[in-house]
């Protein structure tokens, strides 16, 4: 996708993909002669290039990579700039980071949603940039005064897990794998001090949803999970999130379990269609049965529905 990058270091070292393998023999080649004080380029790679059939693109396939040089050094002003992106990353800080693409071209700028912006951007490729930061998708954006890469650092995704168990351990390294910052909360001391975690979440709160949820941004960059079994810790939840803008709310249990929820939620006050925002039984229908099961069926569906991909 547009936004794939591959580093590549003067002993011809390399971390990243640009194409999952097609192009980087070549890509990489081009950067060691770019490291050598040759100028930025952009490169074309498709069915009418000789350099396609060489890497493997004459099935059809059409590749454009920017090669540019970074010496980790330059003007103050660019110092600058690297040094609040790294603290806008640090802090999960959504930002984009537009540069103008071309041969020697070295201008750089962030911008941010509340459209302020780190150097200077032409207005239409503000809008661009804000327009693509919403989106989470980087972008390339044509002008007249030139073309210009519009790099998206979104927020991480945030997984809220109600309830430490096994498979709150087990969703913890999947979801740690693609990305997402996890936040467990459990009013249990026994389960939420008491389990194991290979892999730590982010943070672990020991007590009541109702306590904690009200103060957490609640948006849709926020995917729950509702594990604990306990319907006075589950309910508790549900009934803050089922009204909060959150991209997703998946609650564990069978299909007798999440009827007696329903029943519990509705005589409570829900409406049919905000208790259709919860994912129960949890999970896609892979059969799962064993912990690590459940939770990689948990996380494909949460990834399904933050890639927005229809049923």
């Amino acid at each position: 996708p547009v936004g794939s990058a591959l580093v590549v270091n003067a002993q011809g070292d390399m971390i990243g993909s640009v194409s999952g393998g097609c192009v980087e023999k070549s890509v990489v080649n081009k950067a060691l002669k770019v490291l050598g004080g040759e100028p930025s380029e952009l490169v074309h790679y498709g069915v009418s290039n000789d350099d396609a059939w060489e890497v493997g693109l004459s099935c059809g396939g059409k590749v454009d990579v920017f090669i540019e040089r970074f010496l980790g050094s330059g003007s103050e002003q660019e110092q600058a700039l690297w040094q609040q992106l790294d603290q806008d990353l640090a802090n999960n800080r959504g930002v984009v980071l537009a540069r103008e693409v071309g041969a020697g071209h070295r201008q750089f700028a962030l911008a941010y949603a509340d459209g302020s912006a780190v150097g200077e951007l032409p207005d239409a490729i503000m809008v661009a940039a804000l327009a693509a930061l919403e989106a989470r998708e980087s972008r390339i954006m044509e002008s007249e005064g030139g073309n210009w890469f519009l790099q998206v650092f979104p927020e991480k995704p945030q997984m809220l897990l109600i309830g430490s168990a096994h498979i709150t351990s087990e969703l913890i390294h999947l979801a740690k794998l693609y990305g997402f910052a996890t936040h467990v909360i459990d009013p249990r001391d026994t389960f939420a001090t008491k389990t194991d975690y290979p892999t730590e979440p982010d943070s672990l709160t020991v007590s009541w949803p109702q306590e904690i949820l009200p103060n957490l941004t609640l948006n849709a960059n926020t995917y729950a999970v509702i594990l604990s079994h306990d319907p006075k810790i589950d309910d508790e939840a549900l009934k803050i999130l089922l009204r909060q803008p959150v991209a997703y709310i998946g609650a564990l249990g069978s299909k007798k379990t999440h009827a007696k929820r329903i029943a519990r939620l509705t005589d409570a006050g829900f409406s049919d269609d905000e208790l259709g925002k919860i994912h129960a039984p949890i999970g896609m229908p892979i059969n799962a049965r064993l912990p690590q099961e459940i939770a990689l069926s948990v996380l494909a569906e949460i990834i399904k529905v933050k890639n927005e991909v229809p049923a």
